[in-house]
């Protein structure tokens, strides 16, 4: 009885997560917004895939010097 109070109960978060997920997922910006407000890079994006891989190899580069 109690697990399935338990599973009854986390029901709801579960679904939340899903939505921000699917939220998430759906985004094809620089900046994906979830419903909480939380900013977050999208690295599914190329530019922004670009643009971090120029940087990391800036960096390793004044790294090695």
């Amino acid at each position: 009885m109690t697990e399935l109070l338990r599973k009854m109960l986390s029901a709801p978060g579960k679904i939340m997560q899903e939505a921000i997920r699917h939220d998430v997922s759906n985004s094809n910006g620089k900046i994906i917004t979830d419903l909480n407000g939380s900013a977050t890079v999208n690295m599914k994006n190329q530019q922004v895939r670009d643009s971090m891989r120029a940087r990391m190899e800036e960096l390793a580069a004044k790294r090695q010097r």
